[in-house]
């Protein structure tokens, strides 16, 4: 019993000794994929990242859209850079509108609302409304300069449609 206890003491010993020197010795990072080689990444260089979460979906999209409009190489790249302009230009005013929605559910939900910030922030909620659909009727004149009538007729059909699919409406 005592021998076995000193052998497996001498063996532990050992295999610590070993992994402690391996461990002192070894000066050099951990062989790793190169960021990039199996995928995208992100900043860091590690996974796929936020950014191409919904890469794979949005490029589905861009397809169907593309068939579905019957679109040429140019009218998509326009198409793209449009969309892409409008995003920028819609994003303050859409995170606005979070902003005072949530401010808005957050004083309605209190002990005692106060009713003049209710009615300030449905306001002011309606005003982003307004601007953000000028910055749509903007965007649709400028998509109408790159699409024909029957491909316009198309894309307000397709767009009428999105929430029908995927919420079982309509």
């Amino acid at each position: 019993m005592k021998k076995k206890f000193v052998m497996t003491a001498l063996i532990a010993g050992l295999l610590g000794s070993t992994g402690t020197v391996f461990a002192a010795s070894n000066d050099q990072p951990a062989p790793c994929a190169r960021p990039g080689i199996s995928g995208s990444v992100d900043a860091r260089g590690y996974g796929k990242g936020p950014e191409a979460r919904f890469a794979r979906q949005q490029e589905m999209r861009q397809n169907r859209m593309k068939q579905a409009l019957d679109l040429s190489d140019s009218q998509e790249a326009k198409m793209m850079e449009l969309r892409r302009g409008f995003y920028q230009e819609s994003r303050p005013v859409r995170q606005t509108m979070r902003n005072l929605k949530r401010d808005l559910a957050l004083e309605s939900v209190k002990k005692f609302p106060d009713q003049r910030k209710i009615a300030n922030l449905t306001q002011r909620i309606g005003q982003q409304s307004v601007r953000m659909a000028q910055l749509e009727s903007r965007h649709l004149r400028k998509l109408a300069t790159v699409l024909d009538a029957r491909q316009m007729d198309r894309l307000l059909q397709m767009k009428d449609n999105v929430g029908g699919k995927r919420f079982n409406r309509g």
